[in-house]
């Protein structure tokens, strides 16, 4: 481990393990070697931290690796990002070390439109693909935000706003220490989906699963269904009681979901290579 840094909200963090600033990991509860990597894109004004009881709760052979963005925790004194053209080429380059093993993509909101663009960027250099996308809270890339806008509010409006979509704990409102430290960085994640240019391409090819809460308000019908011309595979969509913020209110719920598709996904793995290492007799 490395040396201690305190979040926004005060607790204990750690250095990443590993080499790369972007990336915190933990090991898999297997004493063998992880089979799978689940890479996680935290939400705007958000940190990898959202993410640290995660690995407890995954499957055995699974490693979840968090994506921590500059300007928040250990990150604190890099500068903040507020554009996914300088966000989404970094983050792929540090992902790089890391595919050697079959993975999966999960982002929650902003971080489902990293993810997607990582994607991209990924097959652009025709490096490996994930195995599955799972998009939470976030409408389809080619539908514009529907806040967009509210990055530019003076701080009183801004926080008016803020404290409507419900995910923000109200100590990071009300104390001003906090509330100075948090602030710059919610403006600049949200101006990342404010500035965010959709570009045509043809379609994934990895399946999406798309997650949403039923009092989510960020989100529309139309801009879920959207996700279904992002790929030329599968796309299934799941929904879980609550707002945009679900993925904390039903976590246990979510990441039963996700458990359960990285099962199949391992065992259809398990199978290719089974089938790849058979012998076949020979006929006298």
């Amino acid at each position: 481990m490395g040396t201690a840094h305190v979040s926004d909200a005060g607790e204990v963090l750690a250095e990443p393990q590993t080499a790369s600033p972007w990336l915190i990991t933990q090991a898999s509860k297997s004493a063998e070697p992880a089979r799978m990597r689940l890479f996680c894109f935290h939400y705007a004004g958000a940190t990898a931290s959202i993410f640290r009881s995660w690995q407890a709760a995954m499957l055995e052979l699974v490693q979840v690796v968090a994506v921590q963005l500059p300007g928040r925790e250990y990150r604190m004194e890099e500068p903040l990002l507020s554009d996914m053209r300088a966000i989404a080429p970094a983050v792929a380059e540090t992902l790089l070390p890391l595919l050697d093993k079959p993975f999966v993509f999960f982002g929650h909101s902003m971080g489902a439109l990293v993810g997607f663009d990582v994607i991209r960027i990924l097959r652009a250099r025709g490096l490996r693909q994930p195995e599955m996308l799972i998009a939470s809270a976030r409408n389809a890339p080619q539908f514009k935000w529907r806040d967009t806008g509210i990055e530019a509010l003076p701080d009183a409006e801004f926080i008016a706003a803020v404290r409507d979509y419900n995910g923000m704990p109200e100590e990071l409102l009300a104390e001003e220490s906090l509330r100075d430290l948090w602030l710059p960085r919610l403006r600049a994640d949200l101006t990342v989906s404010a500035v965010y240019e959709y570009v045509e391409q043809r379609p994934l090819e990895c399946p999406i699963l798309v997650l949403f809460g039923t009092e989510d308000r960020l989100v529309t019908e139309a801009g879920l269904q959207g996700w279904r011309s992002q790929t030329a595979g599968e796309v299934r969509y799941f929904r879980y009681p609550g707002d945009h913020f679900f993925l904390h209110s039903a976590e246990r719920l979510v990441l039963a979901k996700i458990n359960a598709e990285l099962k199949e996904q391992l065992a259809r793995h398990k199978a290719r290579d089974d089938t790849s290492f058979s012998v076949t007799p020979v006929k006298a």
